[in-house]
């Protein structure tokens, strides 16, 4: 009987007999939604002010206002500085924006006054590669 068991446990875990997990998630909700990059005309949708704090002078300060009908989630932002050298930095956590909203952020290592330009990295969710940035949680969307 001991065997037994562990038999039926080692196939519950492996799932198939090649390996393969199979899983089941009863919070998973299908969605015909994908994540894809902004293009430029959408990243104009998106304002941004940067600038530093008196209290910390090497991060560099992000506000995010979204005017897109969806929500943005942004990664980072690529920032040139005047020495001519190119970072790239990440929000810690990600910066999630929702449509018709503000959030702020910050990017550690970019000093004041070294900075020539910059530039960030932000992605929403679409039905198509073409299609509009929607909120896909919304309960009109399936």
């Amino acid at each position: 009987m001991k065997n037994t068991c562990v038999c039926v446990a080692s196939l519950l875990l492996l799932g198939t007999p090649s390996g393969t997990l199979l899983a089941w998630n009863p919070f998973e909700r299908k969605s015909s939604f994908h994540e894809v990059a902004l293009r430029d005309a959408e990243l104009a949708s998106i304002a941004v002010s940067a600038g530093w704090s008196a209290q910390a002078g090497e991060t560099l300060l992000l506000e995010l206002h979204n005017k897109l009908p969806g929500p943005v989630l942004c990664a980072g932002a690529t920032v040139r500085l005047l020495s001519g050298k190119v970072m790239n930095k990440s929000f810690s956590p990600k910066l999630y924006v929702p449509a018709m909203a503000a959030r702020q952020g910050g990017l550690a290592g970019v000093a004041k006054g070294q900075m020539k330009d910059y530039s960030i990295q932000c992605a929403c969710w679409k039905r198509s590669d073409t299609g509009p940035c929607e909120n896909p949680l919304a309960p009109s969307n399936p």
